[in-house]
Order: C-alpha cells, then sequence, then structure tokens
C-alpha cells in the first residue's frame, strides 16, 4: 500500500467517525408537572432545563394544571414522541402508574420527582426525605411549644409526599400527645397544597372553636400563606407559630416579619440538578450507584434521596440566600 492510498483510508476513516458522531441521537427528556402553583417547580423545571442543555441534551416541559387525566395526556404525547426519559411531578400518585406501564411499553424509562408513583414497575425516585421534612418543622415548633394546642393542615391526599410528611410530624408529636401535652384540635388535608384552602378551613377552625391555637404545622409555604392572612385579618399575626416549607418567597418575607416561624427548604439546585444527571445517564445507559430503595407497594423503587434543612430567621441569609434563589433585598421588599 503506498501512501497515499493510506492517506485516503485514514481520511475516509475520519469521515465515517465524523458521520456517526454527527448522527448520534440527542438526549430528549420530558418534565412533566402537575402544576406550577408552588413558586418553586418552576424555577426547578428552568434550571433542570439548563443543566440537561449544559450536558447536551433537550427537555419539554409539559404541566398538567392540578389534572391528571391532562397530565396522562401528555404522557401519551411524550411516550408517541419517543422521549428517552419522562420525568415526573405526579398529579395522582395512584392513577399515574398507567403512565409508567405506557411508557415502558415503548422502552421508555421514568423518574418520579419529589414523590413516589405508587404500585407500578417506577424506574428511578428523585426527591428529598420527606418524612425527616415532617418531623423536623414538628421538632422545631415542639421546641418552642412543648404545651399547647396544635392545627396541623396536611398537603393533597392525592400525594404521597403529604403522607410521609404526616407520619413524620406524627413520629415527633405522639409522645407529647399520649402524655397529654398536645392537644391536636384541628386536622386537615390542603387540596392541592393551596394556601386558599387552606384560609378557608383556618378561618372555620375560629369561627367553630373556642380554643385558643398555639401551633399550625403547615405543609408548605403556601398553605402556611393562607394561614398568614387569616392571623392578619384577625389581629393574631406574630402570635401563634406557624411552620411551612419549600423556602417560598413570600414565606422568606413573613419569616423576616415574625408571620411564619420557620421554613423547611428543598435546595432546588440540589434536586433539579441532581434529577438531571440522573435522567441523562439513564438516557445513556450509564451505571448508576449510591441510590436507595423507597417501596412504592411493589417494587422497591433506586432513589436519590436528598437532605432537607429548617430555615428560620437566624440562617436565612446563609442559606437560601446563599445559594442565590434571592437576595436579602428581594426578601425585604416583596409585597404580595
Amino acid at each position: 500500500m503506498n501512501h497515499l492510498h493510506k492517506i485516503i483510508i485514514i481520511l475516509l476513516s475520519l469521515f465515517l467517525l465524523n458521520s456517526c458522531v454527527s448522527e448520534k441521537k440527542q438526549v430528549e427528556v420530558a418534565f412533566l408537572f402537575n402544576d406550577f402553583n408552588i413558586p418553586r417547580w418552576e424555577r426547578e423545571a428552568n434550571l433542570f432545563k439548563d443543566r440537561i442543555s449544559e450536558l447536551g441534551g433537550a427537555v419539554t416541559i409539559k404541566v398538567a394544571n392540578g389534572d391528571d387525566i391532562m397530565q396522562h395526556s401528555q404522557a401519551k404525547e411524550m411516550i408517541e414522541k419517543g422521549v428517552d426519559v419522562i420525568v415526573i411531578t405526579v398529579s395522582n400518585a395512584v392513577t399515574a402508574a398507567a403512565i409508567v406501564r405506557e411508557a415502558h411499553d415503548k422502552g421508555i424509562k421514568i423518574i418520579a420527582y419529589d414523590g413516589l408513583i405508587l404500585n407500578a414497575d417506577l424506574d428511578y425516585l428523585v426527591g428529598f426525605d420527606l418524612q425527616k421534612v415532617g418531623e423536623l418543622q414538628a421538632q422545631y415548633i415542639l421546641d418552642k411549644k412543648p404545651k399547647g394546642n396544635y392545627v396541623l393542615l396536611n398537603g393533597d391526599k392525592a400525594h404521597t409526599a403529604a403522607f410521609e410528611m404526616y407520619s413524620g410530624v406524627l413520629k415527633v408529636l405522639k409522645p407529647s400527645i399520649e402524655n397529654g401535652n398536645i392537644n391536636i384540635i384541628y386536622t386537615g388535608w390542603m387540596e392541592n397544597w393551596l394556601g386558599t384552602n387552606a384560609n378557608y378551613y383556618f378561618d372555620k377552625i375560629f369561627e367553630f372553636s373556642d380554643k385558643k391555637i398555639d401551633a399550625v404545622i403547615a405543609a408548605n409555604d403556601g398553605i402556611a400563606g393562607g394561614v398568614a392572612d387569616v392571623l392578619r385579618a384577625r389581629g393574631l399575626q406574630n402570635q401563634i407559630l406557624v411552620t411551612g416549607q419549600d423556602g417560598d418567597l413570600s414565606a422568606c418575607n413573613r419569616i423576616l416579619n415574625g408571620e411564619q416561624t420557620m421554613t423547611v427548604y428543598k435546595s432546588s439546585k440540589l434536586i433539579a440538578y441532581g434529577a438531571a444527571d440522573l435522567a441523562y445517564k439513564v438516557a445513556n445507559n450509564e451505571k448508576i450507584t449510591n441510590l436507595q430503595p423507597r417501596f412504592n407497594g411493589r417494587v422497591k423503587v433506586p432513589s436519590l434521596i436528598l437532605d432537607p434543612i429548617v430555615v428560620d430567621k437566624n440562617n436565612i441569609e446563609t442559606t437560601i440566600v446563599a445559594e442565590g434563589i434571592y437576595t436579602m433585598e428581594e426578601i425585604r421588599n416583596y409585597s404580595k
């Protein structure tokens, strides 16, 4: 073989290699959200999209506006499109099992985001230790008010997250309930985790109960906001302990003003980047390690479980602000 032939073969090899590279399929990920009612969801959608783009993939975002039938329809659309992975915050943890089955029929993996899909062969979960969220809320309030009347305003019954948090709350409070130090005067479940629902039920408690309320364990910041509105209207702001979860801007403002006692912050960057990295690895059939099992009623789901943290007025600047979610000026100047 002469020198010219060698050059031609090398050039042909390089051409074929480049052709293979250029034809390599871009990773396509669908992220299906139940709704954007909670401010963190839209923030995390953007963080997730940025991270996937950074890795070299593309993301389609769909929002079901709290409608599980719409979410199922959106999932079918993404399945027919042939995406590599579907990440989902479920509208309904039970009916979403159908989405898993239909995706698997087409060889598409499902990653549940911030809450399990029940009774399905779910591939992965990315989320925080939700029982710990409830434990942190209850312990914080119990340390400040070890005796008194508590109100428990939980999340939506359709979400496993609500029950996991509630179990954490009860785990901490049970000894104090049993010895009579804590009296639970009302327990309720807030549809779609909405503050408007909490506002309605909490106002009714004042209307129909003559018992003094010492603390409200509100499942998230939206619910806490509904509580705060009632307390403000009744001239009771800063007088009753109120928990929250998510680190919303409005909640951070209430914490600085004393209208909310604390929130449990689940780092948006941590969960969004963690889910994006996992989705990209799954799409590329990479080996995935260091996951924990979480039973969903059918299988032990390999799960990336993250730790939440307590945020109050003493550490808001070194946590939420330090992560770049908001500035102190934005928090102070927030107006409803």
